[in-house]
């Protein structure tokens, strides 16, 4: 099983069991599959209400950082965001704002961090920002193997 579907299980009972549990995603909901089922779209206009628990971020990672920061910082919320691996890098500054103000109520979800990504090729295999990742202080970078690893750093988180 893909870490992606362990991790959807995972934000499923989280989301179940922590109702101010928001998760949101920078265009990538359906490939790092972190959606909360029956949580509803958050925002205003077709579809979404300002109960929603998905936010859809549209392809704007800083922005999303800089979004899941201010949820923290209200101290309400746990929220998490997603995104593939390699577009880590426009995440880089709010994710050492909140490692460096020590927020622990935000969490980043990374997916397709393999070699192995496919069609996508080079510019989308990002072995190297897990290790730059891992050089903020404070940020707790967990990199799980399989299913049991993936939701032991979902809780964690």
């Amino acid at each position: 099983e893909a870490t992606r579907v362990s991790g959807n299980r995972a934000i499923q009972e989280i989301a179940r069991l922590v109702p101010t549990y928001l998760t949101g995603s920078a265009d990538l909901h359906a490939s790092v599959c972190n959606y909360i089922d029956g949580g509803g779209a958050f925002g205003s206009g077709f579809d979404k209400t300002y109960t929603g628990r998905n936010i859809y971020f549209g392809i704007r990672e800083h922005a999303m950082g800089a979004i899941l920061n201010g949820i923290a910082y209200h101290g309400i919320f746990k929220a998490s965001g997603s995104t593939f691996l390699v577009f880590g890098d426009y995440l880089r500054p709010t994710m050492r704002v909140a490692a460096l103000s020590e927020l622990g109520r935000v969490s980043y979800i990374f997916g397709h961090d393999s070699v192995g990504v496919g069609e996508d090729g080079p510019t989308h295999q990002p072995i190297e920002t897990v290790f730059c990742m891992r050089l903020i202080p404070n940020l707790d970078v967990f990199r799980p193997a399989d299913a049991e690893e993936t939701v032991a750093a979902y809780v964690a988180s």
